[in-house]
């Protein structure tokens, strides 16, 4: 039960002054490992964001996209948002509009289909969101 139309609400953005911070809740109907997280892709006004500059922080912590898969004894709880870091030399201003296009695939880890192998829900949500 994905749930891609919920990844990004209409306060998931906010201005940081190194640039912007996307809320995302997560994309299904129960809590997970962060370590479920196998890739984030974002697009800010059309553009692919490169994944090494992004970071994300849960629980107080932050980590790289790539680092997220490691993070065994993390929790993301329903309740909770991973945010997105993307960093921006010009962060928009409070209260302008941003074009904002997430993809999330995170592996379900009750889900095994192969040894080591499991099912994989790929998540997008696009938006037009008002900095906060």
């Amino acid at each position: 039960m994905a749930t891609d139309d919920t990844i990004l609400i209409s306060d998931s953005l906010a201005a940081r002054e190194d640039g912007l911070a996307i809320g995302l809740k997560i994309p299904w109907y129960r809590s997970l490992w962060v370590s479920s997280v196998s890739d984030v892709v974002v697009r800010i006004d059309g553009a692919e964001v490169p994944k090494e500059s992004l970071r994300a922080e849960i629980n107080g912590k932050t980590f790289t996209i790539d680092e997220l898969g490691d993070q065994w004894d993390e929790l993301w709880f329903l309740q909770d948002r991973l945010v997105v870091v993307v960093p921006q030399d010009s962060p928009p201003s409070k209260g302008d509009e941003v074009d904002v296009e997430v993809t999330l695939s995170m592996r379900m880890p009750y889900m095994q289909i192969a040894p080591m192998v499991y099912v994989t829900n790929h998540a997008t949500n696009h938006r037009t969101l008002v900095a906060g």
